[in-house]
Order: structure tokens, then C-alpha cells, then sequence
């Protein structure tokens, strides 16, 4: 029989570090490609990065340096996520003290508003990676 433990992986965004934002959506995308259920929930700073005016919050300009390099850039890997369907969440409270609503995100990707509470409890028993 199978062991079912820990074929789920939750990703919570907090960052407002644009490299390590990128370096998480790789991850949930890697993580993907080895059959595991991921799901990405979005709070604090990191929903910046969802936002339309997303290039304003990647000061060191890592999206450009990923361009010029011929590494997939943002958009693309956000993009390979939605197509491998890694789950969207975000935090609606986040969302609000960034003075932001969801007119103003991306839309890329299907993503939904989920308390915290609702996001850990769906993944208690599954592996949780902190970014």
C-alpha cells in the first residue's frame, strides 16, 4: 500500500524579496513535476508580487537579469504553475492593509481568498515550507 503522508506541499509567501519569490515559484513547479499537490498561499508583502504593478516591488531588478540570462522570467514560471495547476491563495486581510483589492492582480492565475486558519488546517499533516 501506498503511503499517502506528505504528498501535499504548502508554500506561505511572506517575502518581499523578489529573487526569493521567484526561487519559491520554482520550487512549487519542481514540485509539481515529482506528482505532489502544491499550493502556494500568498500573505504580507508577497502579494505585491501579484499585484499589476508587480515590476515596481522587484527593486533589484531580478526579472531583468533573468531575461537578459535566457532563464525563464516571472511571468513564464508563474505561468508554468497555473499549467502544472499549483493551487492560489492569498490572504485577504494581507491584501486590505496593502490598501490593494483583487481588481488589482494579476490575472495570470486562478487564485482565491482563504483565511489562514482554513489554509493550515487543510495542511497539518503535510509538509509546510515558510518563505
Amino acid at each position: 500500500m501506498k503511503n499517502n503522508k506528505n504528498l501535499k506541499v504548502l508554500i506561505i509567501l511572506f517575502t518581499s524579496d523578489f529573487y526569493k519569490y521567484y526561487y519559491a515559484l520554482n520550487l512549487a513547479s519542481t514540485y509539481k513535476a515529482t506528482n505532489k499537490d502544491v499550493t502556494i498561499f500568498y500573505t504580507g508583502y508577497a502579494i505585491n508580487f501579484l499585484s499589476k504593478y508587480w515590476k515596481k516591488y522587484d527593486k533589484k531588478k531580478t526579472n531583468n537579469r533573468l531575461i537578459k540570462k535566457k532563464i525563464p522570467d516571472y511571468l513564464e514560471v508563474l505561468s508554468l504553475c497555473a499549467e502544472l495547476k499549483v493551487n492560489f491563495y492569498f490572504c485577504n486581510t494581507a491584501l486590505e492593509f496593502l490598501n490593494l483589492s483583487k481588481t488589482d492582480l494579476l490575472d495570470y492565475i486562478s487564485i482565491q481568498s482563504a483565511p489562514l486558519y482554513q489554509i493550515l488546517n487543510k495542511y497539518k499533516d503535510e509538509q509546510t515550507i515558510f518563505i
